[in-house]
């Protein structure tokens, strides 16, 4: 089909719609309603998992992250798995001793960790003279958490080796912890109470990225203390949680020599699955983007039925044109208009018509995200190049399909016929 053709049978399906707008508008709701449900569902999602991605890499790239459970859990665990063991200390020093390809190993304990499926203990309460918090995370760790963790310290400084090898009572305070207990004040050599012990303020650290959709990140609660004094507490609690920062370049070599030192450790056959888990910056992210496939393809069924709901309003909206146009379709004919002419007459007004209704979702989509980033600076909300391809691209294939069976039936029209009908 000549390109002159093409623009000459957009310019009347354009004058058509034009004629009609209002009916127009009604027809092409649904396709635009798909559209606008593929870009904006995407651009939450891209925003969400780029926030995702922003959070675990901020930890570091190079570190590998041990505990007994899976770190995403998606329903009911398997008893075998609820039933593992914990990591211990004695895990880290082995670690720390035998693999190599590991720079620094920190191992903590934290005492609001629940099992799976169990109701978490209840936070300890911080308290500063008559301020108090009570979502507080305390947490026994080592001084090299300020390197593994990438959490520098903004006020004061971290613990010693030898502070926690004396058990001192000494602690480190996150962002939201000294809002709520030093407002005003600086928390350097303060005393606070925290489960009914009283410990020195030797540092702050700096405020984490928040959480998705401006949410609170839980490492901004962190009260940190030293590990054996946390140990000194609570001396049943041995539930670790193990990071290992891996030397540059060898990442791939650094997991296998974990893994081979806790599968010894931890007398795993030499066919059976670990009885641990491993996790990387890209293992986090590669299993969100499974969760986000799922969430996509549910979002894909919902715009599918827009789709259709809007397809048989094109649908009836062309039989009606065919209907009101018989005539026109007569003299066409008359002159030497041949079918596949008339056939893409039909199909460019109905492409036009869902096309339109596909940029609408696409401008509507893109001020959407807009609007939300604005309001939320923390959620970058992008629509991604793909999602506005499937988005247009589908409201086109409406058009298609869907102005195919009218656009044929008035090719097949009888021009005599045709001519006659008034």
């Amino acid at each position: 089909m000549r390109f002159s053709s093409v623009k000459e049978n957009t310019t009347l399906a354009m004058a058509t719609l034009l004629a009609h707008k209002f009916r127009a508008a009604l027809t092409i709701l649904g396709v635009f309603i798909g559209v606008l449900v593929i870009v904006s569902v995407a651009a939450v999602l891209n925003g969400f998992r780029q926030n995702v991605v922003d959070n675990t890499e901020g930890f570091g790239t190079r570190n590998v992250y041990l505990w007994r459970y899976p770190f995403i859990q998606t329903g009911k665990l398997a008893p075998e798995v609820r039933n593992r063991k914990p990591l211990s200390i004695d895990d880290a020093r082995a670690i720390e001793n035998n693999v190599s390809a590991a720079e620094y190993v920190h191992a903590a304990l934290l005492y609001s960790m629940p099992r799976p499926g169990e109701i978490p203990p209840q936070p300890p309460q911080a308290r500063y003279r008559d301020r108090s918090m009570g979502r507080a995370r305390l947490i026994g760790g080592f001084p090299v958490s300020e390197i593994v963790l990438n959490v520098p310290v903004k006020e004061g400084r971290y613990f010693t080796d030898s502070e926690n090898e004396h058990r001192a009572n000494v602690c480190v305070l996150a962002f939201n912890v000294v809002e709520a207990l030093f407002p005003s004040e600086d928390p350097i050599g303060k005393t606070i109470n925290v489960a009914g012990q009283e410990f020195t303020v030797v540092g702050a650290v700096q405020k984490q990225r928040a959480g998705p959709f401006g949410a609170e990140n839980q490492e901004d609660n962190n009260i940190v203390i030293p590990y054996w004094t946390f140990h000194k507490m609570f001396p049943t609690l041995d539930d670790h949680f193990i990071v290992v920062r891996i030397r540059e370049g060898r990442m791939k070599e650094g997991k296998e020599q974990i893994e081979r030192v806790l599968r010894r450790r931890r007398n795993v056959p030499l066919k059976s699955e670990n009885n641990f888990e491993i996790g990387t910056a890209d293992s986090f992210i590669s299993a969100f983007d499974d969760i986000i496939g799922g969430v996509f393809m549910v979002m894909i069924i919902i715009s599918s039925i827009a789709f259709i709901v809007g397809g048989v309003g094109v649908m009836n909206i062309m039989l009606v044109a065919v209907t009101e146009r018989t005539r026109e379709i007569g003299i066409r004919k008359a002159v030497g208009a041949r079918r596949s002419d008339i056939i893409w007459q039909f199909l460019t007004e109905a492409v036009t018509l869902t096309g339109i209704g596909g940029v609408g979702g696409l401008l509507i989509g893109k001020a959407f995200a807009w609007g939300v980033t604005a309001v939320i600076p923390s959620l970058t909300m992008d629509i991604p190049y793909w999602a506005s391809a499937i988005g247009f691209l589908g409201s086109l294939a409406v058009g298609v399909v869907f102005g195919m069976w009218p656009a044929v039936k008035a090719a097949k029209l009888d021009p005599i016929a045709a001519l006659r009908y008034e």
